[in-house]
């Protein structure tokens, strides 16, 4: 893998003008009569314990750049505050010359605690086999770099927040489906650390977290249900007839967020 972005790239990939240069690009998938994955903009309304929020959820692939973008903005149900932002960036690869997979290459997110901005910036380092990780804040503890090692063992490293695109890209939701039935071992990239461990119980405090995604089945909407088991804690993801998150239901945290119509 290899490591191309400066985090100052970073930051003018955040720009709305950035995301014009998205079209349609190659599928995710390694299906071969699989449709191409277009540019995706979707609203959802997320609630939880702290109350009711807005995310505006953007994806979009450029072929010229191989790279594979994903953009989150929360906002406050009440006001339209923006609360948390979040860019990921992965390439197109192959593991092993066989699987298709999205590598997580540089991510950025940023939320306000208390109107004071407090943001993590992670960078793969493939030479060293670690994320660099930048965090900037109010608070002494979380100033500063620091690295922090692969773990070892088999998973597709995916970014929590990208973990149906990933999965996507293996070809592994076609599949599954096809099947009725299959999962995959993959390594969450928790991109918020370490703040979205502060907002959320039982959640390791890592960057990395062993996990299973697993496909479940069909309701009766004609949704696809998946999944994700970490940390001793199941998160249901829902996919629509193209295979685009529509639903995702955390309930140990009493979390839920649903596409708006």
């Amino acid at each position: 893998m290899k490591t191309l972005f400066k985090f100052i790239i970073l930051l003018s990939l955040s720009s709305c003008a950035y995301f014009k240069q998205l079209g349609t690009g190659p599928t995710f998938s390694s299906t071969p009569d699989s449709p191409n994955t277009a540019r995706i903009n979707k609203e959802f309304q997320l609630s939880d314990k702290a109350g009711k929020f807005y995310v505006h959820r953007e994806k979009g692939f450029s072929k010229s750049k191989n790279q594979f973008i994903v953009k989150k903005t929360v906002k406050a149900g009440d006001n339209g505050k923006i609360l948390e932002k979040l860019i990921m960036i992965s390439k197109l690869g192959n593991l092993n010359k066989k699987l298709t997979i999205l590598r997580p290459t540089v991510s950025e997110y940023s939320v306000w605690f208390d109107g004071k901005k407090y943001t993590t910036r992670m960078k793969i380092n493939s030479k060293k086999r670690s994320m660099d990780v930048t965090l900037n804040s109010p608070e002494r503890q979380w100033q500063g770099k620091r690295s922090y090692s692969f773990p070892n063992g088999d998973g597709i490293f995916c970014y929590f927040s990208q973990i149906t695109e990933c999965a996507r890209a293996t070809g592994f939701i076609e599949k599954s489906i096809k099947n009725d039935g299959g999962s995959m071992k993959v390594i969450i990239i928790w991109e918020g650390y370490p703040y979205f461990q502060e907002q959320y119980l039982n959640v390791p405090s890592s960057v990395f977290s062993r996990a299973r995604f697993s496909y479940d089945g069909k309701n009766a909407k004609g949704e696809r249900r998946f999944t994700l088991t970490v940390a001793n804690q199941s998160i249901f993801y829902f996919l629509d007839k193209n295979h685009e998150l529509s639903k995702k239901f955390w309930v140990s945290q009493g979390l839920s967020m649903v596409e708006k119509k």
